[in-house]
């Protein structure tokens, strides 16, 4: 691997600098342009080639709640309800003066990367939180979606982003149109071709594109080994053989550790089966903060999602999991598990959802529901398609099809008659409108991803009827890991005694992140994870004044 150097001044020291922070997702940029904003000179180290990290193929929504977009529009919301939500969903991972913090300067946050990135966003006004039973959550307006972005501005840097190789559109858009099969492409195509991004390229663009106006050197292909101290304070890191050195500190802000399958195998709650992200996640940054004594938590949980292996889908020589949402969430759709029964809510939230995956089986030591697959009818798939499928094509080798439920239930080696058995079962369900086993269908967040087109009671529901009949394999998978370095209110790295080590900070998914063992709702990894960045970088911009813990109304 050899560092490429972006933007460093002429004859300026390419090793000498103020902050040097390692990654280059959204919370890496957001908190090197704070920090250069306030007359630091910062370097950003990026591991692999390109810059954007997960963050630049990711959704791009923020989870914030009490966001000045969502006051714009007269949606309620309080510092209070937010804090009584977050501190339910988190299950006590998260320290209450952590969450007070992100709740109190994620609208802060937002106001400043708007007037010092053009970063801005429109609020998703019916996305509702994902765990609408539990106190404190929102019907809409938490989850944040980016406005599109003009990536010819890039220049140079253009070439350097992390690609999304999804047409753009936007989240609100996506809800408009409930399947790809009803998607405007030639517009798209249009966008594509204008040089446009939304999602996660809308988020990384600006602030890569700020943090270079603002004089950020950014350095790809130099792969962060080790941190450097004087006189027991983090002074650089040493990435490539290159000993950058740090005069006010490290942010440490390059991803978890899901692609390390040693880290995942010893620490994960459950099997991870499929990943997203770049593989580059390999847990540097927490392995690195380990040698200085750092405390470590949350290490059980991930970003966790459903997702389906399409064979050949590579990221830089690895195989990527696939995510399924409407997949698995759009009315005619059932997972059935090894003995053919339904064993999960398919529309909730792909974070809780995916928990299902781990139940074991203490008589047969093994996994109580795996294999599993998505199970879906020609009504379905001509309704929606599949992935790239679409009704009609050559059906795909990691797609199993036959024209009836018995015919598919045996090449899914189920046992007789149990597939069809479910079918009548769900059936029954979708016509009355009521899911009696595991209430699928039963609150916002179920409904929003329903359609009501269908015409059946519930817009989450609807029969299977019509063969052929389709299976798709679906495994535990995980956007990435969220356990890591435990930091303070202020994003300071704590050390096993909870003190901070100095000049250490961290953010995102290289922490035990603010979300806990949760996940709040739309964007719930890059808002928190963006908010203690940016609240780093101030501290990296010499502001020592204590993070507010106090919330406002």
């Amino acid at each position: 691997m050899t560092a490429r150097y972006w933007n460093l001044p002429e004859g300026a020291d390419p090793t000498a600098f103020d902050v040097v922070v390692v990654g280059s997702g959204a919370a890496g940029l957001l908190g090197a342009l704070v920090a250069a904003r306030g007359g630091r000179r910062v370097v950003v180290i990026e591991k692999a080639d390109l810059f954007g990290g997960t963050s630049a193929i990711s959704g791009g929504t923020l989870w914030v709640a009490n966001n000045p977009y969502m006051r714009a529009r007269g949606l309620d919301d309080s510092p209070e309800a937010a804090l009584r939500y977050l501190s339910e969903i988190t299950r006590g991972h998260t320290p209450e003066a952590v969450l007070r913090a992100v709740i109190a300067e994620g609208p802060t946050m937002l106001e400043w990367v708007a007037d010092n990135a053009g970063l801005t966003f429109t609020s998703v006004d019916d996305y509702p939180d994902y765990r609408p039973d539990v106190d404190g959550s929102v019907p809409g307006g938490r989850s944040l979606d980016p406005a599109f972005f003009d990536s010819t501005t890039l220049g140079p840097l253009r070439e350097a982003l992390r690609p999304d190789r999804r047409m753009p559109f936007s989240m609100q858009e996506y809800e408009q149109w409930v399947a790809f099969t009803r998607f405007p492409w030639d517009l798209l195509q249009e966008r594509f071709d204008a040089g446009l991004v939304s999602r996660g390229n809308a988020v990384v663009a600006p602030l890569l594109k700020a943090a270079a106006d603002a004089g950020v050197t950014l350095v790809s292909g130099a792969a962060a080994e080790r941190l450097s101290t004087t006189d027991g304070r983090v002074a650089g890191v040493v990435a490539d053989g290159i000993a950058f050195t740090a005069t006010e500190g490290v942010l440490l802000a390059c991803g978890g550790f899901e692609w390390n399958d040693e880290m995942t195998s010893q620490f994960l709650a459950g099997p991870l089966m499929a990943r997203c992200s770049p593989p580059s996640n390999t847990g540097d940054g927490i392995r690195m903060a380990q040698r200085l004594g750092a405390k470590l938590g949350n290490m059980r949980e991930a970003f966790w999602a459903p997702m389906s292996v399409i064979p050949g889908d590579f990221s830089e020589g690895r195989q990527l999991g696939t995510l399924l949402r409407f997949e698995r969430q759009g009315p005619g759709s059932i997972i059935v598990d090894k003995h053919g029964r339904r064993f999960v809510n398919e529309s909730q939230n792909y974070n809780d959802m995916t928990r299902a995956f781990h139940a074991v089986d203490p008589v047969n030591h093994n996994f109580a529901h795996m294999p599993a697959h998505v199970v879906v009818d020609d009504e379905y798939m001509s309704q929606y398609g599949y992935l790239t499928y679409r009704s009609g094509d050559e059906v795909p080798p990691w797609m199993l099809r036959d024209d009836t439920v018995e015919g598919l239930a045996a090449k899914m080696d189920l046992p007789p008659g149990a597939l069809t058995a479910t079918i009548e079962r769900f059936n029954a369900f979708a016509r009355a409108g009521v899911d009696e086993d595991f209430d699928r269908g039963g609150n916002d967040y179920d409904q929003y991803w329903g359609d009501g087109d269908r015409g059946y009671p519930n817009r989450s529901l609807a029969p299977l009827t019509r063969g052929p009949y389709y299976a798709v394999r679906v495994v535990p998978g995980a956007f990435g890991t969220n356990g890591g370095i435990v930091t303070d209110h202020n994003a300071a790295a704590l050390d096993v005694d909870g003190v901070p080590i100095p000049g250490l900070y961290a953010a995102g998914n290289t922490t035990a992140h603010p979300s806990g063992a949760g996940y709040p709702g739309a964007g719930g990894t890059l808002g928190p994870g963006m908010t203690m960045a940016f609240i780093a970088g101030r501290r990296l911009a010499g502001d020592r004044t204590d993070t507010k813990e106090t919330t406002r109304s």
